[in-house]
């Protein structure tokens, strides 16, 4: 079996270095940059131009177990790849029936499941699918004689691919392409595309031409064509006058059976049919929202069912993604514009359901929030339909005080937002909604503890020193809630706020290490890669891709057994290294240097704390003594060595606020000498957190914390008037 083709244009284009440098064929072609037409986890469609000249390309990314059983299991065979497509073209273009030209063909892989193809055909420039000809037909309609050509032409390519050994199995109306140019002058050329889920063998049975037959036969059922205009179809097909096929109609039946069990799953589903297929037209189509990435491309659309029949939906933004269960999505349908959120996966009803009981609580409880305006079905989701609030912005700091009277007039009704944070608020034109009903509830007994709770979360999500007195913001609540609230527990508010934020710190700082919205995370030969999701800045990369290259030419700043840092352009670059076996054990017992860096790094810079922004963890496995076991890339930082600024007054005040905010979160630098402090802007930044730690509770913080002060006041003989100030009203 051939895995590996490449017509003479392209592989003169392979040859001269127009695809790109490296041996691998595949790798070159498959990440060659075009025009998304669509795409799913599974496959890409796109068109590309290489010297000049147009190509679209289908790289298939491995089907997985899942689908091979699932196929299986219902009596199918299961699409692996390319390779059918490539090889009912090369029949087709045999036979002489009008398929686009196969360019390049290249497959890779033994497994099955895992197993990658690639095939370009040419671009069929200047051609237009018969759905948007046949749709078109609606608004005005065709010359008599160019339809009953068309529609003969129809049959008459359908009879020569079946007479070709070829079975479409994907044959409706958007699948045959016509020429555009030729049409508006009365001629006819069609062709087929889209063959990768064809058959080829050496006669098409009966049970496949009426699979065909049938797709095409609903695909065109809302276009004007009459009675006669079908019987000429049969006619072309049959190769003779529809009243002698028609004698023995059992087959035909058989095609409209097959037509009406499609309209009526296409119903169910909410396909879009006649003139609502006409928005969104050259837009890449979805088939799966599931199959969906976190970045699509966009605009892409997808049919859904609102509760009115089929419509088109053109989605032009992804508000929220979480892969394998929801997405938001900004969107238009019908000319609406609305906020649409599709829920897939296992909980997917049950998720759908509380999001419309959290929906009709939050407008029960006199609190402004988006109207729920449809619900339905599409591309393989459950679906919610919102009104899409113009202006919307999340909520600053300057919007506090309207939070706590959102927040005190649902529990005044004795609602609860149990994931509460800002993101859950919009703010427009001067008023609060209240969004995302899928953790509200209604609570029978709303205790003191919990309100308070509730206020000391949405309080956290802001600085201390930007927020207005607590005792004042306290007193909103309670004259909106029209309840009070015990003084001694108002009095522990800034304690439970403090409570708040360590906890909030610490569950972003568990996602520092995994997948998630925040950072992305890549396995590769030998190595795991962290970065922040969408950080794809080319000289970051660049230093990801050789890492030595950049040890090598940077300019050292530290060289040591166990770590080596230089600073290469606007980055620093540290090695972590293994010393000896002994070392590699222990590091098999505790974390790594590199992973407590980029943890605290990150956790600080959180909450508004100054520290250079980590940009990349790189772990190695199983590293052997002597070379690295992991790389931490981090921001370059330019200012002044806390030395030579210690008396200013700006880091007095700098030093202040930093051990201060230290205390509150529980963090514990663990080596706080002079040379880790640089001030810029007058900002203190904190350095080289190898050691640092938020540490849970304060029985296991106060002694640490301690040894901190201790040391950062021991880089001076005699302390500097301004840190003992700084420290002492810290104290």
């Amino acid at each position: 079996m051939r895995d590996h083709y490449l017509r003479d244009d392209l592989d003169v284009a392979w040859r001269s270095g127009a695809l790109g440098s490296g041996g691998d064929v595949f790798a070159a072609l498959s990440t060659l940059q075009g025009e998304v037409y669509r795409t799913s986890a599974r496959r890409r469609t796109s068109r590309v131009v290489v010297a000049r000249r147009a190509y679209f390309v289908k790289v298939h990314f491995g089907v997985g177990w899942r689908e091979i059983a699932k196929n299986l299991l219902s009596g199918k065979r299961p699409v692996l790849g390319a390779r059918q497509e490539f090889e009912a073209s090369r029949r087709l273009r045999a036979c002489e029936v009008p398929v686009p030209g196969v360019a390049a063909f290249v497959e890779r892989g033994v497994n099955p499941a895992r197993r990658r193809s690639f095939v370009a055909c040419d671009a069929l420039d200047g051609f237009t699918s018969l759905e948007e000809v046949g749709n078109g037909w609606l608004e005005s309609p065709p010359e008599v004689r160019l339809k009953r050509a068309l529609v003969a032409a129809v049959g008459r390519l359908t009879a020569a691919m079946h007479a070709a050994g070829v079975c479409h199995r994907d044959y409706y109306a958007c699948h045959l392409m016509a020429n555009a140019g030729k049409l508006g002058r009365g001629e006819v050329e069609l062709a087929i595309i889209d063959l990768h889920r064809a058959r080829v063998n050496r006669h098409v049975s009966t049970r496949a031409r009426v699979r065909d037959l049938g797709a095409l036969l609903y695909s065109t059922a809302t276009m004007p064509l009459t009675d006669r205009d079908r019987r000429r179809f049969v006619a072309a097909y049959a190769g003779q006058s529809s009243n002698r096929e028609l004698r023995c109609p059992g087959f035909w039946r058989a095609v409209a059976r097959r037509a009406e069990r499609l309209c009526a799953r296409a119903a169910a589903a909410g396909v879009a049919t006649g003139r609502n297929v006409l928005g969104g037209a050259q837009i890449a189509s979805v088939g799966r929202l599931a199959d969906l990435d976190r970045h699509p491309p966009l605009p892409f659309r997808f049919d859904a069912d609102l509760g009115d029949g089929g419509v088109r939906v053109v989605c032009t933004g992804v508000l929220r993604a979480q892969p394998g269960r929801r997405l938001v999505l900004h969107a238009l349908a019908d000319g609406r514009e609305l906020v649409l959120k599709a829920y897939f996966g296992r909980r997917a009803q049950r998720d759908w359901r509380r999001e419309q009981n959290g929906a009709k609580l939050l407008g029960s409880c006199d609190v402004a929030t988006p109207e729920l305006l449809a619900t339905g079905r599409g591309a393989g989701a459950r679906l919610l339909a919102f009104e899409a609030i113009k202006d919307a912005q999340p909520p600053s700091v300057g919007d506090v005080g309207e939070l706590i009277d959102v927040l005190a007039r649902m529990h005044r009704h004795r609602v609860r937002q149990r994931d509460l944070h800002p993101d859950n608020f919009l703010v427009s034109r001067g008023r609060v909604f209240a969004i995302d009903g899928g953790n509200v509830a209604k609570s029978t007994t709303l205790r003191d503890s919990r309100r308070l709770a509730d206020i000391a979360g949405l309080l956290a999500h802001y600085p201390v020193e930007a927020l207005a007195p607590l005792s004042e913001l306290a007193r909103m609540y309670q004259d909106a809630a029209g309840a009070p609230l015990p003084e001694r527990a108002l009095r522990r508010l800034g304690t439970r706020v403090a409570g708040a934020r360590r906890r909030r710190v610490a569950k972003f700082v568990a996602k520092t290490g995994r997948e998630c919205s925040a950072f992305a995370v890549r396995q590769e030969p030998g190595r795991r890669v962290v970065v922040a999701r969408g950080d794809d800045d080319p000289e970051l990369l660049a230093i990801i891709d050789d890492l030595e290259h950049a040890l090598a030419e940077g300019e050292p700043l530290k060289r040591g057994n166990t770590a080596a840092a230089v600073r290469f352009g606007g980055f620093v670059v540290k090695r972590y290294n293994v010393k000896d076996r002994w070392h590699r054990r222990r590091l098999g017992l505790r974390r790594r240097r590199a992973r407590r860096a980029w943890r605290a790094g990150h956790g600080l810079r959180f909450v508004g704390l100054a520290t250079p922004r980590p940009r990349a963890l790189i772990e190695m496995h199983r590293p052997d003594v002597g070379n690295a076991v992991a790389y931490l890339v981090v921001d370059h930082v330019e200012g002044v060595g806390l030395d030579e600024a210690v008396d200013h007054p700006e880091v007095a005040s700098a030093t202040a606020r930093m051990f201060r905010a230290w205390q509150d979160l529980y963090f514990v630098h663990g080596d706080t000498k002079a040379s880790n402090f640089v001030v810029t802007g007058g900002d203190l930044f904190a350095l080289d957190l190898d050691a640092a730690v938020f540490r849970r509770h304060k029985w296991g913080f106060d002694r640490r914390h301690r040894k901190d002060r201790a040391r950062f006041l021991a880089n001076w003989p005699e302390e500097p008037a301004s840190i003992r100030v700084a420290l002492g009203e810290e104290s």
